[in-house]
């Protein structure tokens, strides 16, 4: 048992070098890279199970013995239908990968028409989706997070770094990557609250903006950054401080790793935490079972807080997303709006903050049981009212009958 896995394991090692150094592939693979180096690695999972695919000996008679670069010519050519081609890969993924997503299925096609399409060979949609079928994808809402849940998780951590970094994405609603991409220069302590600035290059819309964190947040921050740059004693040196330093990262600006690396290193300590917690419950479907509880559900609880406190506009702005051209605003409006509106509702810790905000709220709520009273008292007052005018025109009846019979 365990000889097979191995071989199949150097089996898929042999694949993964050979399809990433064909040269055709290798220079689709080099186009998408240009633009994310994450798609580039995505796209090149799907080939090497596209290649896989062909090695079948089943497939290796029906496709001439054609591998990844060589099946182009007769597509091209019209020797091999490309829907069949198509069909064909999905039956073989449902066969062999039964725990694969419908999503991902849908990538690895994805994947496949625009390797394609990269060498001069079009799908024409309609007949794909004819010829090509794939099963539903059912959505299905994700978990969601509140205040107890954020405040339970910071209360069980104690590691600096993922703790500032925990603040950080439940108050500024970042990306797990753009927040590990910021640098010292890009932290505007000066402002309150505290301005962040999202670099365009790890932005996923590639446009850079600046967002805002809380107060708590911003402490943690400058205790991290405090502790990290800390004096070491004698027989230590202590790190220079350079304005290009990642903020999260120990190392120096020549020797830090990049923003991906770290996301990997504090993912690990994030998830160790969640076990800690018991909130490390994992999905039913997928092949690698992913947790119910990701660091992307520190951003949708922001969402979902901005959305509540001001508008959807704002928040899709504060988010990066695509957002309205029509909705612009001054930077210190969007200040005060965050400030005021958002802040108390991002605050997990500063129990002060909290006990105001559950005051505000005990007086908001005083005041409105006291207008329901008095909407109260004027509905008694109308019903009485109406009461007396049914009775006055009950009368008025009797004496128009009355009338009548005279």
């Amino acid at each position: 048992m365990l000889k097979s896995i191995k071989t199949s394991r150097v089996a898929a090692e042999v694949t993964t070098i050979e399809v990433r150094h064909l040269s055709k592939v290798k220079a689709f693979l080099e186009s998408i890279a240009r633009n994310s180096l994450s798609s580039k690695m995505t796209y090149s999972s799907a080939l090497n199970h596209f290649q896989n695919f062909l090695r079948q000996d089943q497939y290796q008679k029906k496709y001439q013995g054609c591998n990844c670069e060589t099946i182009l010519q007769p597509l091209l050519q019209n020797k091999i239908n490309i829907y069949e081609v198509c069909d064909d890969f999905v039956s073989f993924l449902l066969a062999t990968k039964p725990d694969l997503t419908p999503k991902s299925l849908r990538l690895y096609l994805t994947t496949l028409r625009s390797y394609f399409a990269y060498y001069d060979i079009d799908v024409i949609t309609s007949k794909f989706k004819r010829r090509v079928k794939t099963p539903k994808f059912y959505r299905q809402d994700e978990e969601p997070l509140d205040v107890s849940d954020i405040r339970k998780i910071l209360l069980n951590c104690n590691n600096r770094r993922l703790k500032a970094y925990l603040l950080l994405l439940a108050s500024g609603g970042m990306r797990a990557v753009e927040a590990l991409s910021i640098r010292l220069c890009d932290i505007d302590f000066s402002v309150n609250p505290t301005k962040i600035h999202i670099r365009k290059e790890f932005a996923k819309t590639r446009t850079g903006r600046d967002i805002y964190i809380s107060d708590e947040a911003t402490y943690y921050l400058k205790q991290w950054i405090d502790w990290k740059y800390r004096d070491k004693g004698k027989h230590r040196s202590s790190k220079n401080r350079y304005h290009n330093d990642l903020t999260f990262s120990i190392y120096s600006v020549k020797g830090a790793p990049s923003p991906n690396i770290l996301y990997v290193k504090l993912l690990s300590e994030f998830q160790k935490l969640l076990t800690i917690v018991g909130m490390d419950e994992r999905k039913e479907e997928g092949i690698y079972k992913r947790r119910k509880i990701a660091l992307h559900s520190l951003r949708r609880f922001v969402k979902t807080v901005v959305s509540d406190q001001t508008n959807q506009d704002y928040s899709e702005w504060f988010l990066g997303h695509s957002k309205s051209p029509y909705y612009t605003k001054k930077e210190p409006d969007r200040r005060e709006i965050y400030a005021t509106k958002c802040m108390k509702y991002l605050t997990f810790l500063d129990y002060t903050t909290l006990e105001a905000t559950g005051k505000n709220i005990e007086a908001n709520l005083s005041e409105k049981e006291k207008e329901i009273q008095i909407l109260r008292q004027r509905d008694s007052v109308n019903t009485d009212a109406i009461a007396n005018l049914s009775d006055q025109v009950m009368k008025l009846m009797i004496e128009v009958q009355e009338l009548k019979r005279k």
